[in-house]
């Protein structure tokens, strides 16, 4: 038996990629309404999908979603991009410099395998319950993988590369700038699109704990009062929005890396 292996740039809507992408969501939906109707789930504690989507259609002739969707996603971009930045710069000095290595590096190591829900109580203390301490917690989070991934990438660079630069008598910035960042830039791009996954778990948490809106709150709020059908709104909010924005880094990672060969499966 034999197997063709496929490396295709993209893959087509076909009828049958749709098909195959509709089977798992809509078996789903369907035994939740099912368990729903019949009094396996009480609807006081889970709504039935159709009542979602009707509570979803609510929610946004009112402006509610609408005002919710847009605190929170102020707190995870503000975050996000804050972490990103500082991730790649800091990694970028200690990848490529011993002294920055040994200056940060053992703080760093120090400081990453704290969890990040875990400097909520000092970013409260530090911050106040305002914008800044969840833009704070959100900017922790992608900091330290974007870090990691920026060091790990640069100091992976296959040496042949760099002795070759040298070789040609680069100067030190084509070296970096054409060599160790894109050679980095796989790890890198990967570290953003587990950091920007993180920030949607930290956006929830910090506005579970001190907000008065968001989605989270939304959540929160809404499970506190016994209002299944928007809670169950705020969590298709967040996964349709996480999808929209995990799209938009494989776009840009697709873009960025388009001279990047890689395996596409069998």
């Amino acid at each position: 038996m034999s197997f063709r292996l496929r490396f295709e740039s993209a893959r087509g809507f076909t009828l049958t990629n749709i098909l195959l992408y509709s089977v798992v969501p809509v078996l789903l939906l369907m035994v939740w309404e099912f368990a729903v109707r019949v009094g396996w789930w009480p609807k006081t504690l889970i709504a039935s999908p159709l009542d979602v989507i009707y509570d979803l259609w609510q929610l946004l002739i009112s402006g509610q979603l609408i005002r919710h969707t847009g605190a929170s996603l102020f707190r995870l971009f503000s975050g996000f991009l804050i972490g990103t930045i500082t991730g790649v710069l800091f990694g970028s000095w200690i990848g490529l410099s011993k002294l920055g290595e040994k200056l940060l590096s053992p703080t760093f190591q120090v400081l990453a395998p704290i969890p990040p829900v875990a400097w909520i109580p000092l970013l409260i203390i530090t911050l106040g319950i305002g914008e800044g301490s969840k833009i704070a917690l959100i900017a922790i989070g992608a900091f330290f993988v974007i870090f990691v991934n920026t060091v790990q990438g640069i100091r992976g660079t296959d040496q042949k590369l760099t002795e070759v630069a040298l070789l040609y008598e680069k100067s030190h910035t084509d070296l970096t700038l054409f060599v160790l960042l894109p050679s980095a830039a796989p790890n890198i791009l990967t570290g953003m699109r587990v950091a920007l996954g993180l920030s949607w778990v930290l956006l929830i948490a910090a506005e579970v704990i001190a907000s008065s809106d968001g989605l989270g709150w939304l959540i929160w709020d809404a499970r506190n009062f016994s209002r299944p059908d928007d809670m169950l709104v705020g969590m298709l909010a967040v996964g349709i929005l996480g999808k929209i924005s995990d799209s938009a880094i494989i776009a840009l990672q697709k873009y960025a890396l388009r001279w990047y060969q890689g395996f596409k499966g069998v």
